[in-house]
């Protein structure tokens, strides 16, 4: 079974809405088309251009790790950083999720419809991650 894990130092982006041109074009903002690309690149190099084939069925678990706001008291830091207060804030992990799988259509697999199951949660870190593990299903 193929499976690979990396770990991203990077802080997480949400997928942003897509923008218009005044002559109609759609574009993705520059911000998430940049991390888009280094998520890419990440997998790139983690995994030597490794690509699940066409007809493999992929299953992805990401863990998003966000910063900890620094006006955040001492006592609710301590609770942050260990697990006991939750990220129930912005960004939504459906929006950062996307952002990931996007980044890696069509580098990590072919396209996204290969994935047949995901896994993502976020949580508070004093060093911003995305940590990326992808397996192919073997059910």
């Amino acid at each position: 079974m193929k499976k690979f894990s990396l770990r991203i130092p990077i802080e997480p982006v949400p997928k942003g809405r897509p923008r218009f041109t005044r002559f109609g074009k759609v574009y993705t903002p520059p911000k998430t088309h940049n991390y888009e690309k280094v998520i890419g690149e990440y997998w790139k190099q983690a995994t030597r251009g490794f690509k699940f084939e066409k007809e493999q069925a992929v299953c992805v678990n990401v863990v998003f790790g966000l910063p900890i706001p620094k006006s955040a008291s001492k006592r609710k830091k301590e609770g942050m950083q260990n697990g006991a207060i939750k990220h129930i804030k912005k960004p939504d992990t459906d929006n950062l999720l996307k952002a990931v799988l996007d980044g890696l259509n069509g580098i990590a697999w072919a396209d996204d419809s290969q994935v047949i199951r995901v896994c993502a949660s976020k949580e508070y870190s004093t060093e911003p991650y995305v940590y990326i593990y992808i397996h192919e299903s073997v059910d």
